[in-house]
């Protein structure tokens, strides 16, 4: 759209005319672009009628020197970053629990001080007014300095919640810990899934107690916040159990080391069925799952898997080692049926003279052959 025709348009309002009169050749043409936004022509493509918001000046040829030169430089900002954080955590002690000693480093210019600014070699103490947070620390453990004069008295703190409610959680799985250690017959599943009170520690012990539990078939921590530490205390753990069947660690903090180690001791464990560790919050990775399908291969118990593989190698891999798991569990099953031998729907055993005659189950009841009846044979399929 020209000027001339913008001009005509507007050429009914003499206040619009006198201020574009008053336009510099570059206002007319920013004017323009604005009004080819606004009031697109109809006649244009629409994928055209946009501006072209890209443009830019060139940056010129590819210089190495001036790469260099720059990352150099950013390093160099980042070093002093990270310094200048450690000397603000040594000037705050709130902000650092244990602040680093002290360390005098040289200085940044090698100038040479004038005697008058040079420094004695006799001791001196810092002055208490220059940096009070430098040299005064406060600490749970020391209460704050208190003035001379000043009339007020120290008061006592209570206790902090924070370990009150660390022994009230604490105790709380104490009765359940102790049945898991004395190998407690009604004792067959430990579930502490989303308990917010739950520590590390305490999943720690947990998994210690079932080392040499004999009972317990199903161990559930999901959403746990159970960290590597757990994981390793469940690898030792697998390598001595043989009654665990299914351990659930969904929704936790562990790692692929974590995991991998809980693999390798599936290596040495026949007893595990079921494993699921689906919803860390740290990703794997393509790394650690082509390691647990190579260490799956070794395994031939495990017949269910909770976790869904990102890289599709590794997931058709363990999907195929799991189905011949199943079909080796059921050949076994198959095998020790042959073994005992057919089963009858139902007979009548007599200690003398053998079967005596197939019976359905309510006559053998109505003839008082119940008591004489094995209770395998007895078993219709």
């Amino acid at each position: 759209m020209s000027s001339a025709k913008y001009r005509r348009q507007v050429s009914e309002d003499p206040d619009i005319d006198s201020l574009l009169s008053t336009l510099s050749p570059e206002e007319m043409e920013e004017l323009e672009k604005e009004l080819d936004v606004a009031d697109p022509d109809g006649n244009i493509p629409v994928g055209l009628r946009q501006r072209n918001q890209t443009d830019k000046h060139s940056t010129g040829l590819y210089n190495r020197e001036a790469m260099l030169n720059y990352c150099e430089k950013e390093t160099k900002k980042l070093i002093q970053r990270e310094l200048s954080v450690d000397v603000t955590c040594t000037f705050h002690p709130l902000l650092c629990p244990n602040p680093p000693a002290p360390t005098l480093s040289p200085l940044p210019y090698s100038e040479t001080l004038s005697p008058s600014l040079e420094p004695s070699t006799a001791p001196q103490t810092p002055h208490p007014k220059s940096h009070p947070r430098a040299f005064t620390t406060l600490s749970p453990q020391s209460p704050a300095p208190i003035p001379e004069n000043s009339s007020s008295k120290p008061v006592d703190s209570p206790p902090s919640q924070t370990n009150e409610e660390e022994e009230a959680a604490s105790s709380i799985f104490d009765e359940p810990l102790e049945r898991v250690k004395n190998n407690d017959p009604e004792m067959k599943e430990v579930n502490v899934n989303n308990s917010d009170c739950i520590t590390s520690e305490i999943l720690v012990r947990f998994t210690e107690a079932l080392e040499f539990n004999t009972v317990v078939k199903v161990f559930s921590l999901a959403n746990t916040r159970a960290d590597d530490h757990v994981a390793f205390a469940i690898a030792i753990m697998l390598k001595s159990n043989k009654t665990l069947t299914s351990i659930n660690l969904d929704s936790n903090h562990i790692t692929g080391k974590g995991i991998l180690a809980i693999f390798r001791a599936l290596l040495q464990n026949n007893t595990l069925t079921e494993l699921r560790f689906h919803n860390q919050r740290h990703i794997c990775g393509g790394k650690t799952e082509m390691e647990i399908a190579k260490l799956l291969k070794e395994n031939t118990t495990l017949l269910k898997l909770g976790y869904h593989f990102e890289l599709a190698g590794p997931r058709m891999t363990v999907t195929n080692l799991l189905s011949r798991n199943m079909d080796k569990q059921r050949q076994k099953r198959l095998q020790e049926q042959k073994q005992l031998g057919p089963r009858l729907p139902c007979c009548a055993w007599s200690p003398g003279t053998g079967p005596l005659q197939l019976l359905d189950t309510a006559k053998c009841e109505r003839s008082g052959l119940k008591a004489w009846c094995r209770p395998r044979c007895c078993m219709v399929q």
